[in-house]
């Protein structure tokens, strides 16, 4: 069976991977995660133009995490100690925090909700806790084996209204993903995220890892509440 004939709309062996690998996610306790990311950005002209980075979680649950995305245009570190979020910016020397309680999944859904800020790699500890997500996909399908970063990986496609994903995930071990395709349909050009995951499990992580200290000549400032309507009344 190739890609393009799919066993069925909704394979239940595909879905029972995914919920293994998001039990394998929700077991680590201590750990950090590397990913090399890929985006495309699609030009008005539809030309496709790439451009490279790199992310690196460390967490603690339940909730500690350091987020540490950068690339030769921009780095930002996110840090929640359980008790805030904090966004820094160490090339303009710029921070904001703001509350964030629970879980690290709560935390980076609240911070989303009412700032609209995306924590990289936030997904990671989201899946297989909201039901819901399992709902959205519209097919699921193996598509083989693969070797990724040295690892052997099983390879599935999933379709959801506006993007089609992929993930790759080990064959032996612990069911981590080694890698992970994103594909916008709903927008034009349908650019693609791809990430490529280097796992460290069981790390011991000091609490210092996870607490933002302002550096020397930093400048905080205020996140805007997007949750909040601003319009003017007429």
């Amino acid at each position: 069976m190739g890609p393009d004939t799919p066993k069925a709309t909704r394979d239940p062996v595909t879905l029972a991977a995914l919920d293994k690998m998001g039990a394998a996610l929700r077991r680590l306790d201590s750990f950090s995660v590397r990913s090399d990311v890929t985006e495309e950005k699609v030009l008005t002209t539809g030309q496709k133009i790439q451009f490279s980075g790199m992310v690196e979680a460390k967490a603690r649950r339940p909730d500690k995490l350091q987020v540490h995305k950068v690339s030769d245009r921009q780095e930002r570190i996110f840090y929640f100690d359980g008790q805030k979020m904090t966004l820094y910016s160490p090339r303009l020397g710029f921070y904001a925090s703001a509350p964030a309680q629970g879980s690290i999944r709560q935390a980076v859904s609240a911070v989303a909700d009412k700032y609209n800020i995306e924590t990289p790699l936030g997904d990671l500890f989201a899946w297989g806790e909201d039901p819901a997500g399992v709902q959205r996909i519209q097919s699921a399908f193996y598509v083989g084996a693969e070797t990724i970063g040295g690892f052997a990986c099983d390879q599935y496609a999933m379709r959801e209204t506006g993007t089609d994903w992929q993930v790759w995930i080990r064959q032996k071990g612990e069911a981590l993903p080694c890698k992970l395709v994103i594909t916008s349909t709903d927008q034009p050009g349908m650019p693609q995220y791809s990430s490529v995951f280097t796992w460290t499990a069981h790390q011991d992580l000091p609490a210092s890892t996870f607490t933002f200290v302002p550096p020397k000549d930093s400048h905080k400032i205020t996140l805007l509440d997007s949750s909040v309507d601003t319009t003017p009344a007429n």
